[in-house]
Parts: structure tokens; C-alpha cells; sequence
């Protein structure tokens, strides 16, 4: 029975066709239909997406709004992703330096997140004490003195010596005669470069000088220097905060920068080379 079962042609048709089968399985070379891609909106982005609404609106989106949101939301995931995939970030200045400063950002939030207590901070503070110092002030009188100077000033100086009005003797110019207590800056600003470091030498209460500004040569009373205060910690604890976590940003991305440099071998041309051509 047996062997007229072998003997039956359909018996021999299915053989050679599950052979045949196993053959164009093993060699067949059609590539498999990738995965397709999957682009997943969370509860999360969708609410992040409408809080970005809100604060540009100040109100909730509709729902309707927010579909169209999240759709935009996807568009850009897709053209970007296509983008990608095309190399067009590839030689882009823009894209690259947007690039570099997002990963800059990822470093340096971590200076946001440190912890730090009134102790590290007065540390801090102690160290960059003159960082936080009031800038030096001067009040003055001044006399704008006649040309030529020499034959001008010792009739002057007796005037003054006298008790006459300054605001009498000299030349009359826009110049004030009398200046309220004011900084390096805003006295150099107004009188030219390094006035104010003639008139923080002079002896408080006496008429001194000439005084040379941009303008001249001018007899200088100093009436008040404050060199400066050193304000209290509590004062001025929020700014030092903010300058720490500045410092701190600033210390992990150059050590940040440095272990992810320490990955790479860097070839550089010869730049005088480069200069020369």
C-alpha cells in the first residue's frame, strides 16, 4: 500500500512543491518591509503644547485649536525627522550652532538644579568681595581757570583765599560748578578720561590743582571721596545667587566640553599655513 501510495503523481506534485517552497524561501532576496516609524504625541508634549498657547494667549486653546496645534506639532516632527534622514542639517551654520548651543544648555542647566546654602554663597562672597563694592564717589567745586593759566590763577587763588564766590571767578562755561556726589564714569564722562583720579588724590577742603580735563585747566575742591562700601551679605544675597549659578553654569560646560574633547581625535591644519595664503 505503501509503495502505490509513493507511486501516486499528486503524492509527487506536493513534494516538489513544498521543496521547491523551502528553496525560494532560502533565496530569496526581496528585502522585508521596514518597521514603519512611529511618531508618539504624549499626554505631556499635548499639554506643554497647550500651556505654550496659553502663555502667548492668555487664555486655554478650544479644542479645536489644540488639534490643529498638535497636528503642526507633528508636521514639524515628520519634515524634521525627512530632513534628518536627507542630510540637510549637514553644512547648515545655522542648524549647527543651534545645535551646539542646545547642548551648552543641557550642561549648563545643571548649575540650575545644584543646590547651594548661605554658607557656599558667603564663601562665594567673601572671594569676589570687590565684585559687590559701591563704585568710588566725589563731590567737588571747581573753577574753570583763564588761558594763560600761570598769569590767570594767582589772582584767583587770592580771591578764593579772600572768601569770594567761586561761582564768580574763572571762566563761565556749561560745566557745573558744583558736583554732587557722582562716580569715576559719570565724572570722566563729563570732564574726559582720568579726571576723576586727579580729583581723588586732592586734600579734601582746599582748593588744589590745576586739574587738567578735556576741556582745560580747572582749580578743584574736594568736598566728600567715598572710596566704596562692601554692603552686608543679606543685602545683596539674591545677586550673589545668581552670580554663583552663573560661575557654576559657566564651570560645567568647560568641563563638560573638556571630557566630551578628551573622546575625539582632532586633526587641525597648519594655521600659519592658512595665513600665509
Amino acid at each position: 500500500m505503501i509503495t502505490t501510495l509513493l507511486r501516486q503523481p499528486l503524492l509527487h506534485f506536493f513534494v516538489i512543491g513544498a521543496a521547491l517552497f523551502a528553496l525560494f524561501s532560502v533565496v530569496d532576496d526581496t528585502p522585508p518591509t521596514p518597521d514603519r516609524p512611529v511618531i508618539v504625541v504624549s499626554t505631556q508634549d499635548a499639554q506643554w503644547l497647550a500651556s505654550q498657547f496659553q502663555a502667548t494667549r492668555n487664555r486655554p486653546p478650544s479644542a479645536k485649536e489644540l488639534e490643529a496645534i498638535v497636528d503642526a506639532y507633528v508636521r514639524e516632527e515628520i519634515y524634521v525627522r525627512e530632513a534628518l534622514a536627507l542630510g540637510l542639517d549637514q553644512g547648515d551654520t545655522i542648524v549647527r550652532k543651534r545645535l551646539s548651543q542646545k547642548m551648552e544648555f543641557l550642561t549648563e542647566a545643571g548649575a540650575e538644579a545644584s543646590v547651594v546654602d548661605d554658607t557656599m554663597l558667603k564663601a562665594y562672597f567673601d572671594e569676589n568681595a570687590e565684585t559687590y563694592r559701591s563704585a568710588p564717589r566725589v563731590a567737588f567745586a571747581q573753577v574753570f581757570l583763564p588761558e594763560p593759566v600761570q598769569e590767570s590763577l594767582p589772582a584767583i587763588l587770592d580771591a578764593l583765599a579772600e572768601g569770594g564766590d567761586f561761582t564768580q571767578v574763572g571762566v563761565r562755561s556749561l560745566l557745573p560748578a558744583i558736583v554732587s556726589p557722582i562716580s569715576a564714569q559719570a565724572v570722566d564722562g563729563t570732564f574726559g578720561q582720568g579726571v576723576f583720579e586727579q580729583i581723588a588724590k586732592l586734600e579734601p577742603g582746599t582748593w588744589s590743582g590745576p586739574v587738567t580735563s578735556g576741556y582745560g585747566q580747572h582749580l578743584v575742591r574736594l568736598d566728600v571721596f567715598s572710596p566704596g562700601e562692601l554692603p552686608a551679605f543679606e543685602a545683596v544675597r539674591d545677586r550673589i545667587e545668581q552670580d554663583w549659578r552663573r560661575d557654576k553654569a559657566e564651570d560645567l560646560r568647560l568641563e563638560r566640553f573638556d571630557q566630551l574633547r578628551n573622546q575625539y581625535d582632532i586633526e587641525t591644519p597648519d594655521l600659519s599655513q592658512v595665513l600665509s595664503q
